[in-house]
């Protein structure tokens, strides 16, 4: 199995090989037979009853004897008209079209079966790689940013952007599974993996200039233009994948740190953009609230006589309702004032609530009603609370451009305009990305803004 059996003498009885070639120069009493392999009879070779290849070529050169059948299946058959050949030659699936096997049997000889990438017998995938170098040179030139930002987040948080990739293996499948018993959330699937991919091969190139800014410290004043460091990067990587099981490893190590570099990011760029919580001002009489602080601060009596003492002590505020209207000020903001919530924290928030959705939906048997579930769901959480569950994780909350309250029909005439912005190939979500309110199609037919929350409401208040 594996590897080219040359037979110069004579056997007996068969001779077989798997995965591999087959030589002859010698005899071979009964059959020869390759298996995802090719068959080469040499002149003066003899066999005396078939010859068969599988996936692979048969070669009969001048003065070769075949007893019987010459047979190639999904390959070729190459015999000379000086060969002899007692029986039929037999081509099957060269004729509907099929393509011949040698090279996938090279790609499974020389790359699967020794556990690499790239070998330099396999000319097929190095097109492949070629390829790909292409694509990542491009979008390492034309988008750096996002590169440069994995790349910190690799060298600040190499264990957790490990981790987090790896987390990300195993639970995609289980979501995308979730997403499909949904049926409204087919839709999704395809974002979720475009996104997946395209965060995977950021990942990838970030990676590939950490290793060339690395290595490039060895050498004078190092490496600094990302360019460079993502060539030298690509050298080291393509050296490891030349190598025998190394190959491998190295395939799948920087498949998972690359995902979970590009994940580790996003989170952190959402971390980086949500407004933090103000931090409370000491109380006490050295340091007075500063809601409390106009109520409370004495002012200077006018020149003139000294007012008469008040008649009716009655109508003073007492101090606990001063402080009550204080705090009751400062719970109650106004929401509009919050920064408006970006694209990516609102996709991650709806992400969230599919899968929410998802669950509600095998509990309650109802896999056909998935979007009666979903739009229940939503227009009762944004009515009830004014946001979702996955609003709550993410700090996401809905309120009225006008400052009215966010009643049922709002909420109802907004979950149904959501479909809208879905089905016409998603560009009503999009469209945050550009609009200057952040408002996506159904944010301006209900007449509705998701604004960033300084703190969220705790899971276990709603």
């Amino acid at each position: 199995m594996g590897g080219t059996a040359v037979i110069h003498g004579k056997v007996l009885h068969n001779a077989v090989v798997i995965w591999g070639q087959l030589d002859v120069d010698g005899e071979i009493g009964q059959d020869c037979v390759t298996v995802m392999g090719s068959v080469h009879l040499r002149p003066g070779a003899v066999v005396h009853n078939n010859a068969v290849a599988v996936l692979g070529n048969l070669n009969v050169d001048d003065r070769a004897k075949v007893g019987r059948d010459a047979v190639s299946v999904m390959g070729k058959l190459i015999a000379s008209h000086e060969a002899t050949i007692g029986g039929q030659r037999v081509n099957v699936g060269t004729g509907f079209g099929f393509p011949s096997f040698e090279p996938l049997n090279k790609w499974l000889k020389y790359c699967v079966f020794e556990l690499r990438p790239l070998a330099p017998q396999v000319g097929w995938v190095w097109v492949i790689a070629g390829f790909w170098f292409l694509l990542s040179l491009f979008v390492a030139a034309v988008f750096p940013r996002p590169v440069e930002v994995c790349v910190e987040t690799l060298t600040r948080r190499p264990a957790t952007t490990f981790l987090m990739g790896l987390l990300t293996k195993l639970v995609t499948p289980i979501i995308i599974i979730i997403l499909a018993i949904t049926g409204i959330g087919l839709v999704v699937v395809p974002f979720v993996v475009v996104a997946l991919a395209i965060g995977g091969l950021v990942g990838k190139i970030a990676i590939r200039e950490w290793i060339g800014f690395r290595i490039g410290k060895n050498f004078g004043n190092g490496v600094h233009h990302p360019l460079l460091a993502f060539l030298i990067g690509t050298v080291i990587v393509t050296i490891l994948y030349m190598i025998p099981v190394i190959g491998f490893l190295t395939l799948v190590l920087l498949s998972i740190w690359g995902l979970g570099c590009a994940v580790t990011a996003v989170f952190s760029s959402f971390r980086r953009e949500t407004p933090q919580k103000p931090s409370p001002q000491p109380a006490g009489p050295g340091s007075p609230n500063p809601t409390m602080a106009a109520a409370s601060m004495p002012i200077a009596p006018a020149p003139g006589p000294e007012p008469a003492p008040p008649q009716n002590m009655a109508a003073e505020p007492s101090p606990g309702a001063a402080t009550t209207a204080g705090l009751s000020a400062v719970a109650a903001p106004a929401a509009l004032n919050y920064p408006r919530a970006g694209f990516w924290e609102r996709m991650g928030a709806g992400f969230l609530d599919i899968i929410v959705v998802g669950v509600l939906s095998i509990l309650v048997h109802v896999f056909p009603l998935g979007f009666a579930v979903a739009l229940a769901y939503f227009a009762g959480m944004w009515a009830w609370k004014g946001t979702t569950i996955g609003g709550i994780v993410l700090k996401l909350q809905v309120v009225r451009s006008d400052g009215g309250p966010l009643t049922f029909p709002v909420a109802l005439v907004r979950a149904l305009a959501s479909v809208l912005s879905l089905l016409v190939f998603f560009l009503g979500f999009l469209w945050i990305i550009w609009d200057r309110d952040k408002q996506a199609w159904h944010d301006k037919i209900a007449g509705t803004e998701v604004v960033l929350l300084p703190r969220s409401l705790p899971l276990v208040c709603i």
